[in-house]
């Protein structure tokens, strides 16, 4: 049966959406030695220093694998593809052919003490074998980037008219393959506002005795609801007070309920607003002494509370017999993953009463 305000979360829903990445497959870091001897234009007393630049620095990928029905070799990602070419289909990466030149500025002093230059290109290969190979969807899809190039260069003039250079490359080989997979879009901030995020709002799902959703302590679904539906008792009712069969509590012992929320609608900053209807049922001969808490908490990815929960206490007090709405309010704190809201049933010593509770929500606000 329909009870009141028994809305249920309705929220805005992330997006699968298909897109097109580069992967990364690995990091390899490698280095190549080029060592060569120059011959300066004249003879030179010294040298004086040597300037380096590595030039059209490239990777080519080395493939192998059994050729599938239907798929060709594969060559280089930078080949030549023509119309009708059999398309290639998975392969082993097992190595990979560096290439590239290293332009020099080479700096001496002549017999006259001049500073004079020269310069010079030195290409240079090396084939990095990959140990294990790694397996690629599409050789046609791979690529690699050349990440963190640095050269060392050590130098000695045996003879005024030579010049021993010994240069040491290093880098790392980003290696990607562009992949289509889907991802899940987060939901935007200004979609969340104003949505209520809390399951069984009303307490109308239960079996037997234990709620939907809700954590329960001592509590009793399935008691009169404010607008005919139904409610929970947290304490109550005693047993004997209802007819047989009916859920019963103990308004001498602590009591909550507590739900947690959603972690896709946490986001630091936003506010989140925890209402709820209460009303307080007291037993003939019974004395009402007790205190509820609203709470709601948030928490870090170790489970830790961040801050402090923001807690609302009432006092029998400011609860009676007519139904009344009461609210707390936290603000996401940063670093929020998780959350929980809860009411707490704590009675005093000789309490006889216990507080009945509908309606439940939790708004996001700006």
């Amino acid at each position: 049966m329909p009870n009141g305000n028994n809305q249920n979360a309705i929220l805005p829903t992330a997006r699968c959406v298909l897109v097109k990445l580069p992967i990364v497959l690995a990091d390899v870091r490698d280095s190549v030695t080029v060592d060569n001897v120059s011959c300066p234009p004249e003879p030179a007393k010294k040298i004086d220093h040597i300037d380096v630049v590595v030039r059209d620095l490239e990777a080519d990928p080395v493939f192998s694998g059994p050729v599938m029905s239907g798929h060709a070799p594969c060559n280089s990602p930078k080949a030549t593809v023509h119309f009708g070419d059999p398309v290639c289909g998975p392969r082993e990466l097992r190595s990979i052919t560096v290439h590239g030149t290293l332009h020099k500025q080479v700096y001496y002093v002549n017999k006259e003490d001049d500073v004079r230059h020269f310069g010079e290109d030195v290409p240079f290969t090396k084939s990095i074998k990959l140990s294990p190979p790694l397996p690629v969807s599409n050789p046609g899809n791979i690529d690699i980037e050349f990440r963190d190039v640095d050269v060392d260069v050590d130098f000695e003039l045996p003879r005024p008219t030579r010049v021993q250079q010994v240069a040491n490359i290093t880098f790392t080989l980003k290696i990607t393959e562009d992949q289509q997979i889907f991802i899940q879009t987060c939901i935007p901030d200004q979609d969340l506002v104003g949505s209520q995020v809390l399951a069984n709002t009303g307490f109308e799902a239960f079996a037997g005795c234990v709620l939907a959703v809700w954590q329960q302590s001592n509590a009793a679904p399935g008691q009169q609801g404010r607008n005919g539906g139904f409610a929970v008792g947290l304490g109550g009712p005693p047993a004997g007070f209802l007819p047989p069969g009916s859920c019963t509590a103990n308004p001498s012992q602590p009591a909550s309920i507590s739900q947690t929320i959603p972690a896709d609608v946490i986001r630091p900053g936003l506010r989140y607003e925890f209402c709820f209807y209460i009303s307080e049922a007291v037993p003939p001969g019974s004395v009402a002494d007790y205190t509820v808490e609203a709470r709601v908490a948030f928490f870090d990815a170790a489970g830790n509370t961040i801050n402090s929960a923001a807690v609302q206490t009432f006092t029998e007090e400011q609860i009676n017999g007519t139904w009344v709405q009461k609210c707390v309010t936290a603000t996401a704190p940063a670093g929020a993953v998780s959350g929980l809201v809860s009411l707490v049933f704590t009675p005093e010593a000789g309490n006889g009463a216990y507080v009945l509770v509908d309606d439940a929500t939790l708004t996001i606000r700006a």
